[in-house]
């Protein structure tokens, strides 16, 4: 009797269905691979450095105390509570800047892998996104003493810094999605995009009141999805308020915009990347 043939899967884009569906059930699919990227991330950043993990907290902390030093006394912002409103901008913006830069070099030094066998290329992006926010909670411990020894009082709404370091994830996630993409056709994207990065660090109000601003630029800010993120991280831990509805509203909405409009541009061009890697 003839034994039954082994039977494989064959992967054919033609029964994929609608590619922004697909990708996302394939993301959640491959969730495990993501937790083994931003572990191996971690692993390699530091692995021959003595202080390891340690790096992940003092760099926002040397950082916030030299640019303290620089705006608070030789530009001398009068900002109650400077260091901390500094750092915390800092830590935010960090999530941002680092995991989106992060994600077009990843995707692209992955390019051997996506060729050779099938990975949902998302999961790149999104292992450099969940690496910026690993940096960013290993950062929180140090940033909450610091607030409690330069005489912070401890806030109801200390909580609240979650939903604004969420959405800034979300809105880097779409970002990097965008960025990642066009960096798969033109090479001179990455380069483009840092020198866009460094700009926007100091166009956004990070190390400065956003009242250092004259107008119309002020008035921009409030369409600025990361100051509002900012803005919100900040007012939580140093002043104990929550945002308005409207505020909210507008920092998620344009958030989870951009990263709908990300997604749909990265799972539309996705088939082609092989072509181009």
């Amino acid at each position: 009797m003839r034994k039954a043939e082994a039977t494989y899967p064959v992967y054919d884009s033609a029964t994929l269905g609608i590619p922004a569906f697909y990708e996302f059930r394939e993301l959640l699919k491959y969730r495990y691979l993501i937790r083994n990227l931003i572990s191996r991330d971690l692993k390699v950043r530091y692995k021959r450095s003595v202080l390891g993990f340690i790096w992940v907290m003092l760099n926002p902390l040397l950082m916030s105390l030299v640019l303290t030093v620089v705006f608070s006394h030789l530009l001398r912002f009068s900002i109650q509570h400077y260091s901390v409103f500094l750092l915390g901008g800092i830590l935010v913006w960090n999530v941002f800047a680092q995991g989106s830069v992060a994600a077009m070099s990843n995707l692209v030094s992955n390019a051997g892998t996506l060729r050779r066998i099938y990975i949902p290329a998302s999961v790149f992006v999104a292992s450099s996104i969940g690496s910026a926010l690993v940096n960013l909670i290993f950062a929180l411990a140090p940033f909450f003493v610091v607030a409690l020894i330069t005489g912070v009082q401890p806030q109801f709404t200390w909580p609240f810094i979650i939903v604004p370091c969420f959405l800034a994830s979300i809105f880097c996630f779409g970002i990097g999605l965008i960025v990642s993409t066009l960096m798969v056709f033109f090479n001179d994207t990455y380069e483009i995009y840092t020198v866009l990065i460094t700009a926007l660090t100091y166009l956004t109000p990070i190390y400065y009141p956003v009242t250092f601003l004259p107008e119309p630029f002020r008035s921009a800010e409030q369409f600025n999805p990361m100051f509002l993120n900012i803005n919100m991280f900040q007012q939580a831990v140093l002043q104990g308020t929550l945002p308005s509805l409207q505020t909210l509203s507008l920092a998620a909405g344009i958030s989870f915009g951009v990263f709908l409009i990300g997604w749909l541009f990265f799972t539309k061009l996705e088939g082609s990347f092989a072509y181009h890697f």
